[in-house]
């Protein structure tokens, strides 16, 4: 097969538009205003944080804790895997959109990790969200315990909550593929942040912070198919340069299911 046959064109993974996407992309939102008011409000909570603080005692009771701390989980790795195996085994026609999830979720946890070790901000245990000691910004040895104690790498790596990022790639990826779930995924979402928030591991604005990084990273990985673009290049690098790409399949498996979900067929 010639070079020029595997060229697909730019707009290709974009016919796939399922029901989130023509909300996010319509013309009709005013995002640079929307945009404004997120920076307003991620600015807003950094600069509460200390009035805030961080913890919800009522939540963290018995078996109440021990729900919450087990929902908080989605978007980790079993929770990743666990969606994967449902679209392969009830859709295996779509099976390859699972490499759209687990490169929007490397990608958005590589970010994160680096915001972790660049910033260094302190976790809510050492009361005092204003106190920096990574790469990017230092401020000094702010151990509230010891002036001579060192901190882990758990304790400089509040900002962004990487537990929140992660669900945001897989609440945005349940969304795009199965439409009718988008509200179960929009509570698992909020569960996870609550969590991070209720057990004192991360300050407001880390939370919000996360669930930017998800969004900006997640969703135009998700959205473009890269993941399967990634597929198709590397199959033809490594293995086979004349293998028809699956690119279009995908899209066309996509548009099959979007239409049946819209008609309120399983």
């Amino acid at each position: 097969m010639s070079t020029e046959q595997h060229q697909l064109p730019a707009t290709t993974a974009h016919r796939v538009r399922p029901p989130l996407v023509g909300l996010v992309e319509s013309s009709d939102r005013d995002w640079p205003r929307w945009l404004v008011v997120w920076i307003v409000l991620l600015g807003l909570s950094f600069a509460l944080d200390g009035w805030l603080g961080s913890g919800i005692a009522a939540l963290r009771r018995g078996d109440f804790q021990r729900e919450l701390a087990a929902l908080g989980q989605w978007g980790q790795l079993s929770s990743l895997v666990i969606v994967g195996v449902i679209l392969a085994c009830t859709q295996p026609p779509r099976w390859r959109r699972v490499f759209d999830l687990a490169l929007a979720a490397c990608l958005t946890s590589l970010v994160s990790i680096l915001l972790k070790a660049g910033l260094g901000r302190m976790r809510p245990t050492h009361e005092s969200p204003y106190a920096f000691d990574g790469a990017l910004v230092s401020s000094g040895n702010h151990s509230v315990d010891s002036p001579d104690a060192v901190l882990s790498h758990y304790d400089l790596s509040s900002f962004p909550s990487s537990h929140t990022s992660a669900a945001v790639v897989l609440s945005l990826f349940v969304a795009m593929i199965w439409p009718r779930l988008w509200g179960l995924a929009l509570a698992m979402l909020v569960l996870v942040g609550l969590s991070r928030f209720a057990f004192e591991a991360h300050w407001l604005s880390d939370v919000l912070g996360g669930a930017t990084v998800g969004a900006l990273v997640g969703y135009p990985v998700i959205r473009g198919l890269f993941g399967v673009r990634l597929l198709d290049w590397t199959w033809r690098w490594l293995v086979d340069r004349d293998a028809t790409p699956a690119l279009p399949q995908v899209v066309d498996s996509e548009e099959r299911a979007l239409a049946r979900s819209a008609s309120g067929q399983p």
